[in-house]
């Protein structure tokens, strides 16, 4: 409402910061780009408040594809709009990948162009195309968790004259830290070691140890 209503401190900030770099854009909620259009205002909006010939330079980086915080606020359309709004001439699309093989590569640009509103990329790579990509849907989280269990000894058992993969070149990717628990349990009963990256194991996690802790004093008759 400040930058808004008063017209001098608007364009205090617009003077202060002439050159504006926006990264994650597509992360950005519709209050944040309301902000942004006042520090770089669009089009001839700028001469409310700029000398004339002195507009900001605005350059945005981001991925409508990787929009995942709806939840919270984020406005994916931000990106279409500032599009439109900014008369963008420039769009520079980064479409080669390097870190994925193709066979990954083209089942997220399948499954992605179902989506409705995208700016649109396709995305490629010349590392050849690798292991075709696999769907296994398990009855349950517990024969999901089994199942990764197998995957890994099967990997890490010597095939024919090649040897296995050393446990260190596995990864499991899951998607939010309440489904490790099952995960973590497989991979303890079945003797495996492993590492937590981004976070605790399970159950070192504070308020697991506090029901666990609970659970202990419940059955202690002392």
């Amino acid at each position: 409402e400040l930058l808004r209503d008063n017209d001098p401190v608007r364009a205090h900030y617009q003077r202060r910061f002439r050159h504006i770099l926006v990264d994650e854009f597509q992360d950005t909620n519709k209050l944040q780009y309301a902000w942004l259009k006042m520090f770089a205002a669009p089009g001839d909006d700028a001469a409310l408040t700029l000398p004339a010939g002195s507009g900001n330079s605005l350059f945005a980086v981001g991925d409508d594809d990787q929009s995942i915080y709806a939840f919270r606020g984020a406005r994916v359309g931000n990106m279409a709009d500032f599009v439109r709004e900014f008369a963008v001439q420039h769009q520079i699309k980064l479409e080669q990948n390097y870190r994925s093989y193709s066979n990954i590569l083209d089942s997220a640009n399948a499954l992605i162009s179902h989506n409705s509103r995208r700016l649109g990329k396709n995305l490629r790579t010349d590392q050849g195309p690798g292991e075709p990509v696999r769907v296994y849907e398990s009855t349950s989280d517990l024969a999901e968790a089994q199942w990764m269990v197998e995957e890994m000894r099967n990997l890490a058992r010597d095939q024919g004259t090649e040897p296995g993969f050393p446990r260190k070149e596995m990864a499991v990717l899951y998607r939010s830290n309440a489904q490790s628990r099952v995960i973590e349990t497989a991979l303890f009963n079945a003797g495996v070691p492993y590492r937590v990256y981004g976070g605790l194991r399970f159950f070192e996690r504070a308020e697991i140890k506090h029901a666990l802790a609970y659970l202990r004093l419940l059955e202690n008759a002392n």
